[in-house]
């Protein structure tokens, strides 16, 4: 069995812990994410919560009936994190920041499927983020844009305008961008035998 890190619960040789700190933050982040991107190698949800300790990650689809979520349905200082009509800028709510960010973690199809099946959710205030670069996936995920953004990038990119300080939060995406590396790294291993051959030991 290979050895799995006991804080990532990723095998060793794919851990990116040394580049991702606990990072306290005044905002409540709460992560809804969809069953079938749980079971994915990469899970940028969960790297998420475990950067964040003021957050709390639930695996479902319909959510907003259950404690605590019907709960954080019903507070008027949550937000929701999703861009489209009618979401305002994170930076544009710094000055007003909401308690709670609620964030669902799935693909496109998936988290329109839940925003339907959470319609008190669904109905919080939206705030979108505006990324300064492509989405780091690379050739690793296929996203519908390139400007599309895994769910650790956005958090991270919402978190640093809701609270002032982006700085703050780019050991993630630098966590997140080993993390892909990793993985590609691996995948090109896998399709040159030749290389992986001719390896020591």
């Amino acid at each position: 069995m290979r050895e799995t890190c006991r804080r990532c619960l990723r095998p060793t040789a794919f851990c990116v812990c040394a580049e991702l700190p606990e990072i306290p933050t005044r905002t409540r982040v709460v992560l809804l994410q969809h069953p079938r991107e749980a079971r994915l190698a990469i899970c940028t949800a969960w790297l998420t919560r475990i950067a964040l300790p003021n957050s709390e990650l639930h695996t479902g689809v319909a959510l907003d009936a259950r404690p605590p979520l019907s709960a954080i349905a019903a507070d008027p200082g949550a937000a929701l994190l999703f861009p489209g009509p009618g979401a305002v800028p994170a930076a544009e709510r710094a000055k007003d920041p909401p308690r709670i960010l609620v964030v669902i973690d799935g693909t496109w199809v998936q988290v329109v499927k839940m925003l339907e099946a959470n319609p008190r959710l669904a109905a919080l205030p939206r705030i979108a983020v505006a990324p300064d670069r492509p989405g780091g996936y690379r050739e690793l995920r296929r996203e519908p844009e390139p400007e599309f953004l895994s769910t650790l990038e956005a958090t991270a990119i919402a978190l640093g305008a809701l609270e002032g300080d982006p700085a703050r939060f780019e050991p993630m995406r630098a966590a997140f961008d080993r993390m892909v590396e990793l993985q590609l790294a691996a995948a090109r291993d896998r399709r040159n035998p030749r290389h992986r051959a001719g390896r020591g030991g």
